[in-house]
């Protein structure tokens, strides 16, 4: 092609940086089944006062096992906003806000809606049943409501959290997209890519002052505790290290290192710390997100190779199939022990007897969902191009050709 002398060729348009993959998937396995083994703990307490089976410092880590909810949530945000992010750093344009929302219902919604309908089903066996706690979980509602938001299944809460900020952050793109284009600088655009997580953290602080200092919320109003604005600046914090990580900071070992020491080591003394119990003991699930997001950074803020262990075989399956495990979990636990299969409860050890035997059919099914209903989604997700345009299967046709003219024209 040639130009005029009257018609300056276009400048072309910003690309954004390759969006980079960390091996970190294999948090949500690890995640998922300690989850599994604290309520395999917790199916074990005993007695009119629900005591515990242990005592001392194993139980006081053990009722700090709910900080991986608080680190999906940080590697929810980390993942969801690290390509936005690196595309507003860079002058770019992001992929629209309803293929992000797409995408992401996608992978999630075939098991959730399976695991509800299936368990919901069963748990109401004539009509109408308990339709409200259908209605609020198929909607994802159910947080909203102290009754609901622990029935048909309990942590199915944390999906409909995440639903939350998937909404959110696809509504924020078209405005992101406008900012990029109206400012002329990097330091702008990285104000405009921090603008949305510390408004995250700034509003879930004011949450929580709010929620342990003047609501006056008892401590099974479960709806105030386990709102999305309780487990907001969880999310902002991980997404605020997707921004430092797209603004191109990179570390060597040894502040790496320092990172994790400091990242775990500050969230185990947290554990060992925490006022369980208290309205304040809330304020611990945002501290929990700083730690481990300072511990995230020893791999984020890298671009590899990172230790091989991360991309264990083993390591990386079970990291897949943590939504599953996570999701199906519970209707396995309450399943086993309505066929009165578990150790009587008491003190003693016998919590790891129940864990087991919840998590290792919980595992089977999350690999037979990966291959059923997880993998009808992401078929689903395949009829769409990045862009979010339909794809088209007849691309490789010769357009000359007229067949591929009649199904162009639709008739």
């Amino acid at each position: 092609m040639t130009t005029t002398m009257d018609t300056p060729p276009t400048a072309p348009a910003p690309t954004s940086t390759p969006v980079r993959r960390y091996p970190l998937g294999w948090l949500r396995g690890v995640a998922a089944l300690v989850v599994v083994v604290f309520h395999g703990y917790q199916h074990q307490r005993y007695g009119d006062t629900y005591q515990w089976p242990l005592t001392g410092t194993i139980h006081e880590l053990f009722m700090s096992a709910d900080l991986f909810v608080d680190l999906f949530f940080v590697l929810s945000g980390l993942v969801l906003w690290l390509p936005i992010a690196q595309a507003v750093v860079d002058g770019a344009t992001t992929r629209p806000g309803r293929v992000l929302l797409y995408r992401r219902m996608a992978r999630l919604l075939p098991l959730y809606l399976t695991v509800v309908l299936l368990v919901w089903s069963l748990t109401n066996p004539s009509a109408p049943g308990h339709w409200v706690d259908l209605l609020t979980h198929l909607t994802f509602t159910h947080v909203y409501s102290d009754t609901y938001i622990f029935w048909t299944n309990g942590p199915a809460w944390t999906l409909a959290i995440e639903f939350h900020f998937y909404v959110l952050v696809a509504l924020s793109v078209p405005l992101l997209n406008r900012l990029v284009q109206r400012t002329g600088t990097r330091a702008g655009r990285v104000a405009v890519a921090s603008a949305l997580p510390v408004a995250l953290v700034v509003v879930g602080a004011a949450y929580l002052v709010w929620a342990t200092l003047l609501s006056g919320a008892a401590a099974d109003n479960w709806s105030v505790w386990f709102s999305p604005l309780a487990k907001a600046a969880d999310f902002g914090v991980g997404m605020l290290l997707a921004v430092v990580a797209a603004t191109g900071v990179r570390l060597a070992s040894a502040p790496r290192s320092a990172l994790l020491v400091l990242g775990l080591g500050s969230t185990v003394a947290l554990m060992l710390t925490r006022p369980v119990g208290t309205p304040i003991a809330e304020w611990w699930h945002p501290m929990y997100a700083v730690g481990l997001t300072v511990a995230l950074a020893h791999v984020v803020l890298h671009d590899g190779p990172w230790a091989r262990w991360m991309s264990w075989g083993p390591l990386v399956w079970l990291g897949g199939l943590g939504y599953g495990i996570y999701l199906i979990h519970e209707p396995v636990l309450r399943l086993l022990g309505s066929l009165g299969l578990y150790p009587e409860p008491g003190p003693g050890w016998a919590w790891l007897v129940v864990s087991a035997m919840v998590a290792v059919p919980s595992v089977l099914l999350a690999w037979v969902s990966a291959r059923t209903v997880e993998a009808a989604g992401l078929r689903l997700l395949a009829t769409m191009r990045p862009d979010g345009s339909p794809r088209d299967y007849y691309d490789h046709l010769d357009p000359r050709d007229p067949a591929r003219r009649v199904e162009s024209d639709g008739s």
